[in-house]
């Protein structure tokens, strides 16, 4: 099976937070998605790998996902090195993906770091024909960033508002990190009913930087080539005003 877009997150619920609205927007044009969590998330102060491989499971059919596997990397440990760009690259040879994404490269926590730079080393390695790594070489055309913990300055911006209520839905299948705290659990950030809040709060924020009510940004590295003009998408589109004005006269 060969994917239009792939990305990959640190941990279980890392794309839903940072590109979910994005992936199920794409899902919804019809291009294959597909999401490869590096870990298990095995260090979480809540839950189970077993659990939470069931939540990204669900997760992934709300979002249309035609993929959702895990490498199995070490949590909390993850490293750059031969054997995890090994994995990263088998990967990206076997579903030969347009598009690739990762996690902000200036994120703050160490596994979204290393995520970052271990999908975009291995997103160029991938198409050195003599690399040690199953499959046959093959360099995806776009290697993108989302954002977590550290929201840079995007390059672009999604807009998600259509699709933003299936975005929550799926955020909310990862009910051991961000449902209603029960006695056993460990008090986290994540599992506070804010955590939510904020998603939400940024994505509205991001959303308002091209005058629509939800977005989600994006970081490119290197230019992008434009070939019609016609397909820019400019500020305030009639279909985001007349969502605005709906909002406002509720």
């Amino acid at each position: 099976m060969k994917l239009d877009i792939l990305v990959f997150g640190a941990h279980p619920d890392d794309v839903e937070i940072g590109f979910g609205g994005t992936l199920i927007k794409h899902a919804a044009k019809g291009y294959k998605c597909g999401i490869v969590d590096l870990t298990a998330g095995e260090m979480g102060s809540n839950g189970t790998p077993e659990i939470r491989r069931q939540e990204a499971l669900r997760a992934a059919e709300i979002m249309g996902m035609q993929l959702r596997d895990c490498l199995g990397l070490p949590d909390a440990r993850l490293e750059v090195n031969e054997e995890s760009k090994r994995a990263v690259i088998e990967v990206i040879r076997k579903y030969r993906p347009h598009v690739v994404v990762g996690p902000y490269h200036a994120d703050r926590h160490p596994d979204h770091l290393r995520a970052s730079q271990l999908v975009r080393e291995a997103a160029h390695l991938s198409g050195l024909r003599k690399y040690p790594a199953e499959g046959e070489a093959y360099r995806p055309a776009v290697v993108a960033q989302y954002f977590l913990a550290v929201h840079g300055e995007p390059t672009s911006i999604v807009d998600i508002s259509e699709h933003y209520e299936k975005k929550v839905a799926a955020l909310c299948a990862h009910e051991s990190q961000f449902g209603m705290r029960q006695e056993s659990d460990w008090q986290t950030l994540i599992n506070d009913p804010a955590f939510i809040r904020m998603i939400i709060s940024r994505d509205q924020f991001v959303g308002s930087l091209i005058q629509v009510l939800y977005g989600e940004g994006i970081y490119l590295e290197e230019k992008m080539i434009l070939d019609d003009l016609m397909s820019l998408r400019g500020r305030l589109p009639k279909q985001a005003m007349e969502m605005i004005k709906g909002v406002v006269q509720r």
